[in-house]
């Protein structure tokens, strides 16, 4: 059930706080609820977007075109960042739990059988389907280096709020407050928590006890929240010097060159599907874990793209059209998310060119728009995007590569202070020149693998002495928050142990990307779901034995 205001939850000790109602929070709720515990959960945020709470979580950039404005890679509301998502599902890959030269000390403290023991959970409740593995058919291969059979899937529906509002409201177990926000943590002299200081938007302010905290709030805000704790006592959390807020991470994407495809199926399979499970699916081209040891790179996926669509020399009156559509933002915020709609409008076009292209092919459009509307607005299972074949079988080559952990890549508090009295932070999102030599070097491996498999070939953009500063050059994210309060074996390596329980707090744990110590291929909302549902086997087990 949801209630109106902090006051009614101040007055008991409650059994397990989830602070945070993104996909991470709402899942760690509920699979908890699921489990037999009560839940409180709470939410800076409000049912819909709200300008004050969002205001919350601005934060300062120390490079503007590495880290993405916090409008389009946050959102404090119900459902959190599940609002302005793309859906994309994908898990870590086992070669990511294991040792690798290239990732130094960066050391995951579980099994990948630990973490998949609880990805068909993760699954379940994003509704994305459970298999990652389709290979083309009629397709094989003697050169087992790269696949074309690796999956994104796609939740449904794609904001966890919409999804889960109506169980949560219904559930006897959880207990929700919105536009509750935490701004402190109360340290007992136990190396517990005993409270957590809450304020509400009228300015009203109170403590929450609880018996176990959960801090789901994203990756920069979970971060965020302990860095203010460190502040008020510098050795806590490994010391000023130590990993909290460090090895911030996220991924390069970009394209360095076309890829053209010599085998029809293979180009057609690499476009959105429905699969038989009801979910729909992408193929993605992706590298073997065994590859990737034996030549010291890092884990990259490549998919085909549109060309670009600002740019009118496609002549292409389907994508004309979608990039006047999206041009628009009030329309455009509606098809896709903010960050997706700024990709693909850029600086802006020529708009009359585009509209030339629109007139001269109408009857294409005539033919694509009633498919693709009924696809994306009127099906049971929303067509997730937009890819068109063209006859040539020649595309740019999309990359989401692994940004490799780096000590000087942080989250960092500043003085300035937010609406509420919490210190703001400085983004300072780095990425390094062996980011962009591992990808350039996977590139290159990969036109091998396309030409002697006979699938095709890469077509560079550039010489080779343009391609890792065009790497470089496009590197950004700030959406996937990753590695600032990593999981490893020692508080001197990490911030939480196995278990994702903070080192020296017994009884608070953290749901979020940021425990994650290397990022993979891999969008990370799905393995931060899967890390959840293990988290709270964990908690359920442990709150009705020892920890108290």
């Amino acid at each position: 059930m949801f209630v109106g205001d902090i006051t009614n939850l101040l007055s008991k000790v409650h059994n397990i706080c989830v602070v945070g109602s993104g996909p991470v929070g709402i899942v760690t709720a509920l699979e908890l609820a699921r489990l037999g515990q009560s839940i409180t959960l709470i939410e800076s945020g409000l049912f819909k977007p709200d300008a004050a709470a969002q205001a919350l979580s601005d934060a300062e950039r120390a490079d503007i075109r590495r880290n993405s404005d916090m409008t389009l890679s946050v959102q404090r509301s119900f459902g959190g960042t599940s609002n302005l998502w793309g859906a994309g599902c994908v898990p870590l890959d086992p070669i990511d739990f294991a040792y690798r030269p290239i990732t130094a000390d960066a050391i995951w403290p579980i099994a990948y059988s630990e973490f998949a023991d609880y990805l068909k959970i993760a699954c379940r409740y994003a509704n994305c389907g459970e298999s990652f593995q389709q290979p083309v058919r009629g397709l094989k291969l003697v050169d087992n280096n790269f696949s074309t059979g690796n999956l994104m899937r796609y939740a449904q529906p794609v904001s966890f709020g919409v999804a889960y509002r109506k169980e949560i409201e219904r559930s006897p177990l959880i207990t929700a407050c919105l536009g509750a926000t935490v701004t402190d943590m109360c340290f007992a002299h136990d190396d517990g928590i005993e409270a957590i200081k809450v304020r509400s938007r009228d300015g009203s302010m109170g403590l929450l006890k609880a018996k176990a905290y959960i801090f789901a709030c994203g990756g920069v805000e979970t971060t965020r929240l302990l860095l203010a704790a460190q502040a008020e006592a510098p050795k806590r959390f490994g010391g000023e010097e130590g990993p909290l807020g460090r090895f911030y991470m996220g991924h390069l994407s970009g394209d360095v060159a076309d890829i053209h495809f010599s085998h029809a199926g293979l180009d057609k399979a690499l476009d959105f599907f429905r699969g038989p499970d009801g979910a729909f699916g992408r193929r993605r081209i992706t590298g073997s874990g065994e590859f990737q040891a034996k030549e010291n790179l890092t884990n990259i996926s490549f998919w085909p793209k549109l060309p670009a669509m600002a740019d009118a020399s496609h002549r292409d009156a389907v994508l004309s059209l979608a990039y006047l559509t999206l041009s628009v933002p009030p329309v455009g915020r509606v098809l896709v998310s903010e960050s997706l709609r700024r990709i693909n409008v850029g600086d802006g076009g020529h708009k009359a060119a585009h509209a030339l292209n629109v007139a001269r092919g109408l009857p294409a459009i005539a033919k694509f728009l009633p498919r693709f509307i009924y696809g994306r607005s009127l099906s049971s299972r929303r067509l997730p995007g937009l890819h068109l074949l063209n006859g040539a079988r020649r595309y740019p080559l999309h990359y989401h590569a692994e940004h490799l952990p780096n000590v000087d890549s942080r989250i960092r508090l500043v003085n300035e202070r937010d609406a509420l009295g919490l210190r703001k932070v400085i983004l300072d999102l780095r990425f390094q020149s062996k980011d962009a030599e591992a990808v350039v070097d996977t590139h290159k491996h990969l036109d091998r693998w396309m030409k002697s498999t006979g699938l095709g070939e890469l077509i560079w953009h550039g010489p080779p002495e343009e391609r890792q500063p065009s790497v470089m050059d496009q590197a950004g994210d700030g959406v996937h928050q990753i590695g600032t309060a990593r999981m490893a074996l020692s508080p001197k390596a990490g911030i939480v142990d196995r278990n994702c329980r903070v080192f020296g707090v017994r009884n608070l744990f953290l749901a979020s990307s940021a425990v994650f110590p290397t990022s993979g291929q891999a969008n990370p909302t799905l393995s931060a779901i899967t890390l959840a549902a293990r988290l709270a086997h964990t908690i359920a087990t442990e709150i009705t034995t020892h920890l108290v």
